[in-house]
This record gives C-alpha cells, sequence and structure tokens, in this order.
C-alpha cells in the first residue's frame, strides 16, 4: 500500500505537477493523522477497558469485605444487647437488695464485660484500592464514602474498642476481691451482703453500661455508612 502511494507520487512530481502533488501530499499526511488517532483510539479504548474491569475487580473486593465486617459488628451488637441485658439484672438485684441465687453468676460475670469487637474490623478492600490508585473508581462521591468509612469510622471503632477493652482490664483485679471463678463465664460472690452493699461493684457496672452505649452509636453509624456503601456499589456494578 505504501510503494502503491509512492509511485503515485513519483508519477505526479514526474509530470511537473505541483498541485496535483501538493494535493496528494495533503492528503497522504491526512491518512497518516487519521491513522494515528484512530490507532490511539483503540489504546484509550483498550485501556479504559482494563481500568474498568480493574475498577469492578475493586469495588467487589470493597464490597466483599464491607459484608464480612457488617456481619462482626452485628454480632457485636447482639453481644452488647446481651451484656446489657445481664447489667440490668445485677443493678435490679442490688438496688433492691434482692436474695442471692447462682443464676446471678452469669450476669456478675457479664454485667462487667466491656462489649468491643471480638475481632477487628478488616480492610483488606480498601488496601486493594489503595494499591490499585483511587483514580480508578469514577463516582467521586464513592470515593468520599470509602474515605470516611475507612479513614474516619473504622478508626474511631477501632480506638473505642481499645479504651473500652483497657478500662474492662482495669477492674479485672478489684472484681477478684469480690469474686471467685468456680465456673468459666461466671462469677460467685465471696461474699453477697458486701456485693449488696459495695457502691463501688454497682458504680462499676453502670459506669461499663455507660460505654457501651457511647460505643454502640458509633458501630450502629459505622454499621450505616457501610450498608449505604454497599448498595452504591451494588447500584455501579449493575452498570458495568
Amino acid at each position: 500500500m505504501i510503494n502503491f502511494f509512492r509511485r503515485i507520487r513519483k508519477n505526479l512530481a514526474d509530470d511537473n505537477k505541483p498541485l496535483k502533488y501538493m494535493r496528494y501530499a495533503i492528503g497522504e499526511i491526512l491518512l497518516v493523522v487519521v491513522g494515528i488517532l484512530i490507532a490511539l483510539s483503540i489504546n484509550n479504548w483498550n485501556e479504559e477497558r482494563k481500568d474498568r474491569v480493574k475498577e469492578r475487580e475493586v469495588l467487589e473486593d470493597i464490597m466483599n469485605n464491607l459484608n464480612r465486617n457488617n456481619e462482626l459488628i452485628q454480632n457485636s451488637l447482639v453481644k452488647i444487647n446481651k451484656i446489657d441485658k445481664s447489667s440490668d439484672i445485677v443493678i435490679s438485684v442490688i438496688r433492691s437488695k434482692k436474695p442471692y441465687s447462682d443464676t446471678l453468676d452469669l450476669h456478675f460475670f457479664e454485667s462487667t464485660r466491656s462489649g468491643g469487637l471480638l475481632f477487628p474490623l478488616s480492610s483488606e478492600g480498601y488496601e486493594s484500592i489503595k494499591n490499585a490508585g483511587f483514580d480508578i473508581i469514577r463516582s467521586d462521591s464513592m470515593k468520599d464514602k470509602i474515605l470516611e468509612l475507612f479513614e474516619i469510622s473504622y478508626k474511631r471503632i477501632k480506638e473505642k474498642t481499645q479504651w473500652t477493652n483497657e478500662r474492662s482490664r482495669e477492674f479485672d483485679n478489684y472484681l477478684f476481691t469480690i469474686f471467685k471463678v468456680e465456673m468459666p463465664s461466671r462469677l460467685t460472690p465471696l461474699n453477697y451482703n458486701q456485693i449488696l452493699n459495695d457502691t463501688r461493684y454497682l458504680s462499676l457496672v453502670v459506669d461499663m453500661k455507660s460505654q457501651r452505649s457511647w460505643y454502640t452509636e458509633d458501630i450502629l453509624d459505622c454499621l450505616s455508612q457501610s450498608e449505604e456503601l454497599i448498595q452504591l456499589i451494588k447500584d455501579e456494578l449493575k452498570y458495568q
């Protein structure tokens, strides 16, 4: 094809027809430019296609990550609800000076637990996005929500989990001065009358319940953000 055009150009030059030669030269230049533009378009299309495949992969990664974390959060909420019920029972028993029953031993144990997450929230999907580069995600609002969830909400939960767990451990030595452990997950009073009149222990139970409420607000907010983000990702993936 190139040789064909060269022969035409040579014939035009030999015939001393500069105008025709110029038209031909311009045409040849245009053909080259068009060819380059087509090649660039194909290359850009291929790159865009690769980016969309990668975007889908990272969005699926983060959605799976969020689903696993939401399960941890929901399990934590169930646990906190159970602990709070034990706290209410213990508070009621002490304030009304009810007689001792060994069924209280479980509630004595539960009432002073922190209620923090048993396992840290995962950030695998978020790391996948950071490795790919945030520009791979086209939606600015989605990027903002991802950053807010992982960089603010998750970190706040981690900090509060550490704080509540440390707070709970501070009371362990004190608890073993008024309780004994005869069975797993149970605290048996050494002197039940002392428990009834021990304002420090009652304050501890009330304080721990208050901390769990403070902690629960954040994990509920985190759960709501996560569910909203999952829906955004699902909607995005439908159009790809």
